[in-house]
């Protein structure tokens, strides 16, 4: 009985490993300027950026100690009217000198808007090479 009962459990474990994975995506690219997301100021370099379905935020993580963070999101962008199903890009929004992370669009979902700004800025970005 009890190896039964530890056997459903790792079972039921397993399967939640599983389905969470798959309620996370994840695309990388090179960032070649310091930008601003959730407040903090990240370096130039290589990031990973997932977008959690299930807690609705994106974890951003770089390769230098202490560029990592995590940005809720606001709402998602209809991705038919941007771009391809295949599309994967980060777009920043840019006042003056200054870069502030504002979307992630990755091939499968909508887009996710991070950053709402109300200023007169342009926009930044950078396409990622699948």
């Amino acid at each position: 009985m009890k190896k039964n009962i530890a056997a459903i459990g790792l079972a039921t474990l397993l399967a939640a490993t599983l389905g969470m994975a798959q309620l996370q995506h994840k695309v990388s690219a090179k960032i070649s300027h310091e930008f601003t997301a959730a407040g903090k100021v990240l370096p130039a370099g290589q990031y990973d950026f997932f977008y959690d379905i299930g807690s609705r935020q994106v974890t951003i993580k770089g390769t230098e100690k202490g560029s990592s963070v995590i940005v809720p999101v606001i709402t998602l962008l209809a991705g038919a009217i941007h771009t391809t199903p295949n599309d994967s890009h980060i777009v920043f929004d840019k006042i003056g000198n200054k870069y502030s992370l504002s979307e992630i669009w990755i091939p499968g979902i909508d887009g996710i808007s991070l950053l709402s700004t109300k200023e007169m800025h342009e926009h930044e970005i950078v396409n990622v090479p699948r």
